[in-house]
């Protein structure tokens, strides 16, 4: 199982044995992508539901609202609509408890493996500016090298700030450009001048070398570890 739905611990078959199998099932999904040091989308999927299943354990008040409600007969003769959850408090949420009491501590393992992957690509990522930078950091370039390859990627980056009701916050846009071949002529000084004649309105951008001494995954760990960690460089 490579998903869980976001209610998938009180939706369906309310059975211990059968949502603690639904969850194994998913967790050896997830193990099987640690292994492969392929971090994302599977640990972002475990801090949501972490966090869900916590939530639910704090405010158990949410479950009545999923309910099925019904008219008492007698207020219905006094033409009062009166709800009422019906819930059957020793079996159905019983249950419910119980499976969110397993997950949590389960989920919180893996957690902290993905956790420690996390940490480990970081501390395999250095950054260091090529040339002399602006003062307007906002956007610029990025050149990634893994290990002792010749082949350096070439991303332009931008900062982006969003906004919502509950909070700011900052963001990193990452847009691949193209591969250069570095060379004792064709060096990232080099590759810097040949991506500013692409855009005249930087003409002096802001361009960094992004170097892992070890290859990972990049869609699924190193290009979003990368971020994080170029944003907090920026910042």
């Amino acid at each position: 199982m490579k998903k869980l739905s976001t209610d998938w611990f009180m939706e369906g078959l309310l059975d211990y044995e059968y949502k603690k199998y639904v969850l194994l099932a998913y967790l050896q999904h997830v193990s099987q992508e640690f292994a492969q040091e392929r971090l994302y989308p599977s640990f972002s999927d475990l801090i949501f539901h972490y966090k869900n299943l916590a939530a639910f354990k704090e405010n158990k008040q949410k479950l009545y609202e999923r309910f099925p409600k019904s008219l008492s007969e007698e207020e219905f003769k006094q033409l009062r609509l009166v709800m009422k959850p019906e819930i059957e408090e020793d079996v159905q949420l019983k249950e419910i408890e119980s499976i969110v009491e397993y997950a949590i501590p389960a989920i919180r393992e893996h957690l902290k493996e993905g956790k420690g992957i996390y940490e480990y690509i970081d501390e395999q990522l250095s950054i260091e500016p090529i040339g002399i930078l602006p003062l307007y950091k906002q956007e610029g370039y990025i050149l990634l090298r893994i290990n002792q390859h010749k082949e350096v990627k070439a991303f332009e980056y931008r900062i982006v700030f969003f906004e919502n009701t509950e909070a700011n916050y900052h963001g990193i846009s990452m847009n691949y450009l193209q591969s250069f071949r570095l060379s004792l002529a064709n060096t990232y000084e080099a590759i810097k001048r040949e991506l500013t004649q692409l855009n005249a309105q930087l003409p002096n951008p802001a361009t960094y070398l992004l170097y892992t001494v070890k290859a990972f995954p990049e869609e699924a760990s190193l290009l979003p570890v990368a971020k994080r960690k170029m944003l907090a460089y920026l910042k």
